[in-house]
């Protein structure tokens, strides 16, 4: 039996704890980074690596010093250097002395964690080992799904909410209890119910609120510790959110398989990107020409130095600055003032509740 454990985007923990479990492993879930723990990664890093480098690589000390014995990586191939960070990574833990299994995800997500996984597994040698692969793969992605309709529930709800506070809330409990259910008609029950609960919250949608679409890089757009719960912090200054971005997206990024289930908003950010610029920068351009037509604003998120969404911003926001659409970006790292942060946010969302009223809007304030 392996420890197994990655780095934390989100909830993708989530999954990825039901496909060790599946395959008869322990998961370790590392604790999320503090200053201490930040700063120790720093010091290790490279000075050209972006904000999700140090993040990765404090959430694989930290999974180590939890007794994981088997890291597994999410690389592939792309111009985005975050495909090629675990090789750094891996050799700066040995380098500190640590000891253990590491493994990259590629393109085939399935053939990928079919090698390593199956050793040591009690299940290695037995004939149920590779429906159990298929099984625990396709609930480990079902869970993303589930968590991507719970966060979509929350954001319509939350904004209009009377208690904001008991919504958020009920959204992470949901995600606690999910992380503890692997049955796949346990996790569609719970999918219902959670969909029921949030739902169900008492709200308020007399009153049309100001729209900000978020585009960007997936750590920055889904991880709440790295963009300081921006979405949350929207919805309290009363504005509701579209975030695209998911866990479930961010392995479709992964595994390439965007490029299917994505395929009209890749042939919208044509318009701008010839051939694929990396990372998640066809996806942020698509949903940018999205949102020019149905947000007040849109929100750009990326970790500082990142160069594919460093492109995309040269050309989406004279795009939308011609069409009048608010635009506000935020490179993001450990080193982001809040005093800033927060100012240039609620200026923000000022241009956003103006430009509603002149669309027509009534927007509270």
């Amino acid at each position: 039996m392996l420890r197994i454990s990655t780095s934390q985007i989100g909830y993708l923990g989530v999954g990825m704890k039901t496909l060790a479990v599946a395959l008869g492993h322990e998961w370790v879930s590392p604790e999320r980074p503090g200053i201490e723990s930040l700063s120790r990664a720093r010091r290790h890093s490279p000075e050209y690596c972006c904000y999700p480098f140090r993040l990765a690589l404090a959430d694989c000390f930290s999974a180590l010093d939890r007794g994981a014995d088997t890291i597994v990586f999410f690389g592939g191939k792309g111009i985005c250097r975050l495909s090629m960070y675990q090789a750094v990574q891996r050799e700066i833990l040995r380098l500190e002395g640590r000891t253990f299994k590491a493994h990259v995800v590629q393109k085939d997500i399935r053939a990928s964690l079919y090698g390593i996984l199956r050793e040591e597994s009690p299940y290695g040698r037995s004939w149920t080992y590779t429906p159990r692969t298929f099984l625990g793969f396709a609930r480990f992605m079902y869970k993303l799904k589930v968590i991507e309709r719970w966060r979509g529930a929350l954001l319509e709800v939350r904004p209009y909410a009377t208690d904001q506070d008991a919504v958020t809330a009920a959204f992470r409990e949901l995600v606690a209890r999910l992380d503890d259910v692997h049955g796949l008609r346990a996790i569609r029950r719970l999918c219902r119910e959670g969909l029921a609960l949030l739902r169900a919250a008492p709200h308020d949608r007399s009153r049309r609120l100001p729209r900000v679409g978020i585009i960007g890089e997936s750590y920055a757009a889904i991880d709440e510790l790295t963009n300081r719960r921006i979405v949350e912090r929207l919805n309290r200054m009363g504005a509701e959110v579209v975030s695209p971005m998911s866990e479930y997206l961010f392995m479709s990024v992964v595994t390439r398989l965007y490029y299917r289930t994505q395929a009209k908003l890749i042939r919208a950010a044509r318009r701008f990107f010839k051939a694929p610029g990396g990372g998640d920068s066809l996806l942020s351009a698509g949903h940018a020409v999205e949102f020019a037509r149905t947000c007040d604003g849109v929100l750009h998120l990326y970790p500082f130095t990142c160069l594919p969404e460093t492109s995309v911003r040269q050309v989406v926001e004279p795009y939308l600055r011609h069409r009048g659409v608010p635009y506000l970006h935020f490179n993001i790292d450990e080193q982001t003032g809040e005093e800033g942060f927060a100012t240039r946010l609620e200026t923000f969302v000022e241009m956003i509740r103006e430009r509603a009223r002149e669309r027509g809007d009534e927007p509270c304030a």
